[in-house]
């Protein structure tokens, strides 16, 4: 298994959505005019989207909450700040704290009317210092 597909696996009380299709992956891709991390589309394929304890990621899901393309679409409207380069993987729910990931993996983090900056190198290594 890959490392997100284990550090995923490894989070307490977690629920998933159906595995995504490619096609739905592709489609997120021309939704969003961006390509996708491929751990973010190893994750898509695999769980959909996922809840665990501290943690609620987007993903291919029919809520405008979770749903990646819905809640990447409404928090670059938010924040003129953010360039479309990136995606948010999850809204952390705190104080407008939003984790965005660019095509290449890195993982960054977001305050309402502020630029983006780096956190962790892969979506792996923010789940695991969570």
């Amino acid at each position: 298994m890959s490392k997100i597909i284990d550090v995923i696996n490894s989070l307490e009380n977690l629920l998933s959505l159906k595995p995504a299709t490619i096609e739905a992956v592709e489609n997120i891709e021309i939704e969003l005019a961006l390509p996708l991390a491929e751990e973010y589309k190893e994750y898509l394929l695999k769980y959909g989207a996922i809840m665990a304890d501290d943690v609620e990621l987007t993903g291919v899901a029919k809520s405008k909450n979770r749903d990646v393309v819905q809640v990447t679409q409404r928090e670059w409207a938010a924040n003129s700040k953010i360039k479309h380069n990136l995606y948010v993987v999850e809204n952390v729910g705190i104080e407008g704290i939003i984790i965005w990931q660019d095509s290449l993996g890195k993982i960054y983090e977001s305050s309402p009317n502020s630029f983006a900056k780096q956190i962790a190198n892969s979506l792996a290594e923010y789940l695991e210092t969570k």
